[in-house]
């Protein structure tokens, strides 16, 4: 089954995960990347955990899990082998309506990780349902090699001029087109300059065609 990919904000958000081994790390890696509050609990953890949680980076509890672990959690991320664990941490994430993802285990799982590609704020992620991670990596790769490492930087340019076009240019139609030919000068030149954008909400693409 397909699932509805959905962007989020979890920067400074609070993010369990049940389980300290290596794809248990591997997880707790993809969060901290993108800002998560991450709280482990786990018997033992890898060394790369024990020195995350030295570095004040995450928290970790050793010792058995407890339902309270998840409490107020944006998401729940179960890495673990004991399968009595995994399916009582993803009830209870079904019962308490938060999100879970029990690694290896689809039918468990209400969402899953991505194959992601990131340019700074932009991001492409490849999902296949589940059925094929290896598919996803590879379809990963591929992306890799189509998005080029300036895409990061010209998104940047145009929020940083996103405001103006917003306030100053009437008409969501003529507003697409300002902004598409921001976008084709930032991606030829690789910059944008403040009057440009005014000359370009002023008189459109006659100024820079």
């Amino acid at each position: 089954m397909a699932y509805f990919p959905l962007f989020i904000d979890i920067a400074g958000q609070f993010c369990a995960v049940v389980g300290g081994g290596r794809v248990a790390e591997g997880k707790i890696r993809q969060l901290l990347e993108f800002g998560a509050d991450v709280a482990v609990t786990a018997c033992t953890v890898t060394s790369q955990i024990a020195l995350w949680q030295e570095e004040g980076r995450i928290a970790v509890h050793l010792r058995e899990y407890r339902p309270a672990d998840i409490a107020g959690a944006l998401l729940v991320v179960a890495a673990t082998d004991d399968v009595s664990l995994q399916r009582q941490v993803a009830a209870q994430c079904r019962e308490q309506k938060i999100p879970v993802n029990v690694v290896d285990v689809r039918e468990l799982c209400t969402f899953y990780f991505p194959a992601i590609v990131r340019r700074e704020d932009v991001v492409a992620a490849v999902s296949t349902g589940g059925s094929s991670p290896a598919l996803a990596a590879k379809l990963r790769r591929e992306l890799e090699c189509v998005i080029p490492e300036t895409c990061g930087q010209a998104a940047a340019i145009m929020g940083a001029h996103r405001e103006y076009v917003l306030t100053h240019v009437a008409g969501a139609e003529k507003r697409k087109q300002v902004f598409e030919q921001m976008l084709e000068i930032v991606l030829r030149e690789g910059r944008l300059s403040g009057e440009q954008v005014r000359n370009l909400c002023a008189h459109g693409a006659d100024v820079y065609p």
